[in-house]
């Protein structure tokens, strides 16, 4: 059973005595609602009944035992979760890559299809004044990197700046730390020694980093799969119930439906926060 038959799954239940979306006007839902809906609602109606959700589930569920014996074991756990992370992960490179010509044009100051050595270190001295003058945008960029699923470092953040700049690992990023790594980035992107960046040569560089970090992201995903499937096997008899299965699908349910009506719509409020 592929994603459109578990999706056909949970769109059959939305004829007849479905849910349907409250007439709420602009009201957008809150952003665990947003979320949840954006997985769950294909159809784009705006609500997800607890039913259809576990019509959803089920569906789901079965598709994981591969080898239908009636329960899903270890391998299959992951197998399906990585699955639908590498897509994922495939949709989040290309969006990185379509950066690409975007930051290659900025860099570009002078238009003319090069990013010289000076055009390079100018955009350094940029971010090294932002590093040094500012925590704002370490804030404002945090919760887009954390839903970027190749979680991809960025020097508008202090931990991207260490993961990018730190090669000393002592948690500090001086300016002959940063200088140094700058310019090894500039001779390892410059493949043909011009000392100049083409676009193709930009591209490559950044590439290379994109699928490192997936492989990367994709091994921790694996094993992070495994741990939950070992907290779900509650009797640990290494076979994962339909029961033990929906325990986690009930959490996600009602992180979204705040208001606890069943139905994960524009009316659930945000979560409270707790200290």
């Amino acid at each position: 059973m592929n994603k459109s038959v578990i999706f056909m799954a949970l769109l059959a239940t939305t004829t007849g005595t479905a849910a349907q979306a409250p007439q709420t006007g602009a009201k957008a839902p809150s952003s665990a609602a947003a979320d949840f809906l954006g997985q769950f609602d294909p159809q784009d109606t705006g609500a997800v009944s607890w039913a259809q959700f576990e019509t959803f589930r089920r569906a789901r569920y079965d598709a994981t035992d591969t080898n239908r014996d009636g329960s899903v074991d270890k391998q299959e756990y992951i197998d399906e979760y990585l699955q639908r992370f590498d897509q994922r992960l495939a949709q989040a490179r290309e969006g990185h890559l379509r950066q690409t010509d975007t930051r290659f044009k900025a860099l570009d100051r002078d238009n003319d299809g090069r990013i010289s050595r000076d055009e390079f270190d100018a955009a350094g001295e940029r971010t090294w004044a932002g590093y040094q003058k500012s925590q704002e945008a370490t804030r404002e960029s945090a919760a887009a990197t954390s839903r970027d699923p190749l979680k991809m470092p960025t020097s508008h953040t202090a931990n991207g700046m260490l993961e990018l700049y730190d090669r000393s690992g002592d948690g500090v990023v001086d300016r002959a730390e940063f200088d140094a790594a700058r310019a090894a980035t500039f001779a390892a992107t410059d493949a043909d020694g011009d000392g100049q960046l083409d676009l193709a040569e930009y591209t490559a560089e950044f590439a290379g980093r994109l699928d490192a970090q997936r492989a990367s992201v994709r091994q921790a995903g694996a094993r992070q799969a495994g741990a939950r499937f070992g907290a779900l096997d509650t009797d640990k008899d290494d076979r994962m119930t339909f029961a033990e299965y929906q325990v986690s699908g009930k959490r996600l349910f009602e992180r979204a439906d705040t208001n606890g009506d069943r139905l994960v719509d524009a009316r659930d409020p945000e979560p409270v926060a707790t200290p």
